[in-house]
């Protein structure tokens, strides 16, 4: 924003909070003050979207929707120094009131302008970059006030350094993309060829891969670890003449279902990246399988359907949850590890039951993060089952949507144009591969949770991994089995992050979940009104399944102190559910028919457009 300010010569006043406040005209008066500053607000809002844009791709989903409210007003300033041990120059009246109350009143992503400074742009011949609010604004001590949108319409102007500053919309499409669908514009119009679900989409691709590409450099440094003799140099960065990976890469495929085991191996390989010498760094892929891991994820990201919540969005809100609680698996020192020695004697392999020691577990969590509601139907499984009879003969009539999402995206892992990428995450072992898949199923599975067999399944093996059940079995087996537990429950966590995050955070997908299921009840996929049990049925859903999952997340050791932080979010939310849930359903119902109105009001814009062209 400084540099903003710098280029169109506008004066820096302060930062207060969260806010910006700047100043056109002062010290130095200057007749174009009031283009100056929206011109500098139209500046500041696009570097804006591209630091969140970029930041995104580093720090995951929901980053780029961050947003800033931009007032403007224009009028007489009283200027002066306050005095004392922090003296600054600051501006006082009316004028600064009003900008605030232009800022305070307006909407996330959009440039409100007050009157007075409407009639200035106007006078200076730019009448098209403002258009009137819809509605009057209410501000303190001024009563009711018609106010304007600013959109600086392919305004070109030279800026301090003689470099030329562009940003062109439309002031219609700017606001209707920022809040809502307005008179003068209801389209979702490409830039560059993309729109901009387009472009979220591409970040959160970004995103995904650059994961995923950390996680597999860590897979690769560990066949390097286990396989590399002392004293000898692998290629496992560089692109392999290998023989045929089609050919070696092979797994006897069934029911996914059929193949969910009690007890997952995991590797008791030790590899720690800490623990590497620093002249050794992480293995990284190279460029083939780097691309084939990125056109994997850009391929899966268009198999999921336009559904409100169950979405490409949440699958990579699923990746993100998965990869907060992998960071806060107890790291452990895992140099007393051997085959003699499975439990760890001398180091603390139990806290994290292996996890943190085998990369593969780590990549698979968050692959099958990523791939766990692929063309997810909108719909649960139960209504699946009347209304697909084709899938649910295929799936045994259980788990149909999980199976289905699985066996799509293995089927595309299998294809020869991933072998690369299938080489990365094996080393050329079948049987690695094999584990691979077997992690894959049982995460997947394991976010069916109203499959009265596998809770059964789960509730057994629970008891003997933590409860009072006592089981003799090779050490090796009892930690597998613990690690098991761990893993399918990290998902289970992951999948409902929302509900053990901010309450906003919950409120945004609880929302979206709401639209999701009354949009299948409208289409009548469906014959419960959800509007009609939905509060009550949040409260069960956190009383029997969501608290229950949080003291799990505890009671299983391995995630420190910061087990309770899921616990003290769902409590929160739930007792915050309680007390405003059934207004909001309410308005979860009023936003779904006016979420409907405007994409009726669109379709016919679109349609009337068809028949002028």
């Amino acid at each position: 924003f400084d540099k903003c300010a710098n280029n169109r010569r506008v004066f820096k006043v302060e930062t207060v909070g969260d806010s910006y406040v700047a100043v056109a005209g002062l010290p130095e008066a200057r007749k174009d003050h009031a283009v100056a500053m929206c011109r500098f607000a139209q500046d500041c809002k696009k570097a804006f979207t591209d630091v969140v844009n970029r930041l995104e791709m580093l720090l995951g989903p929901e980053t780029a929707d961050l947003s800033m409210r931009f007032g403007l007003h224009s009028g007489p300033v009283t200027a002066g120094v306050l005095r004392g041990d922090k003296a600054r120059f600051q501006l006082f009246g009316d004028t600064m009131n009003t900008a605030s109350r232009m800022e305070s009143t307006g909407k996330p992503g959009v440039i409100q302008v007050s009157h007075d400074t409407a009639e200035i742009l106007k006078e200076a011949g730019k009448g098209a970059w403002v258009t009137p609010r819809e509605e009057m604004v209410q501000v303190k001590g001024k009563g009711m006030l018609i106010t304007y949108w600013l959109a600086v319409n392919a305004a070109t102007g030279r800026s301090r350094d003689g470099s030329s500053t562009t940003s062109g919309t439309s002031v219609s499409s700017e606001v209707s993309d920022a809040y809502t669908w307005s008179n003068q514009s209801k389209r979702n119009v490409p830039i560059n060829g993309q729109t901009k679900e387009d472009q979220k989409t591409q970040r959160l691709v970004q995103w995904n891969v650059g994961v995923l590409s950390d996680l597999l450099s860590r897979v690769i440094a560990a066949h390097k670890d286990i396989s590399a003799p002392a004293n000898t140099t692998t290629t496992m960065g560089k692109a392999r003449n290998t023989p045929d990976a089609s050919s070696l890469l092979h797994v006897e495929a069934g029911m996914p279902l059929d193949e969910v085991k009690e007890v997952i191996s995991i590797s008791n390989c030790g590899f720690q990246p800490s623990h590497m010498p620093p002249d050794e760094p992480l293995e990284k892929l190279n460029k083939v399988a780097k691309t084939q891991l990125h056109d994997y994820v850009s391929t899966i990201a268009a198999m999921y359907k336009d559904n409100a919540f169950h979405n490409f969005e949440h699958a990579s809100q699923v990746a993100m949850a998965e990869c907060k609680l992998l960071s806060r698996v107890v790291n452990p020192k895992l140099s007393g590890v051997s085959d003699d020695n499975p439990e760890g004697h001398g180091s603390t392999l139990h806290d994290s039951y292996g996890i943190t020691s085998d990369p593969l577990v780590q990549f698979a969590c968050v692959f099958s993060a990523l791939i766990h509601d692929v063309d997810h139907p909108g719909v649960p499984n139960s209504t699946l089952l009347s209304e697909n009879e084709a899938m649910a003969q295929t799936y045994g009539k259980r788990s149909m949507a999980e199976q289905q999402s699985f066996d799509l995206a293995w089927n595309l892992l299998m294809d020869a144009r991933f072998n690369e990428l299938k080489l990365a995450i094996c080393g050329d072992n079948t049987d690695e591969l094999n584990r691979f898949r077997q992690i894959l199923i049982n995460v997947v599975l394991a976010t069916d949770v109203m499959d009265k067999d596998l809770n059964e399944l789960r509730a057994k093996r629970w008891d003997r991994s933590f409860g009072t059940s006592v089981v003799e079995e090779a050490k090796k087996d009892k930690i597998d089995r613990k690690a098991t537990v761990v893993i399918e429950h990290m998902i289970q966590a992951a999948d409902v992050a929302h509900t053990m995050q901010h309450w906003h955070i919950y409120h945004k997908w609880n929302s979206r979940l709401f639209s999701e299921m009354y949009s299948a009840y409208s289409a009548g996929r469906t014959t419960e009104n959800p509007a009609e049990g939905w509060y009550e049925g949040e409260l069960g859903f956190f009383d029997t399944y969501i608290i229950p999952l949080a003291k799990k997340l505890d009671e299983c050791g391995v995630f420190g102190v910061a087990s309770s932080e899921y616990l003290s979010y769902a409590e929160r939310n739930r007792m915050e559910w309680e007390d405003k849930g059934k207004f909001i359903v309410e308005e979860y119902l009023q936003e779904y028919k006016a979420a409907s109105d405007a994409v009726a009001s669109k379709d016919t814009i679109m349609e009337d457009d068809e028949r002028e062209g």
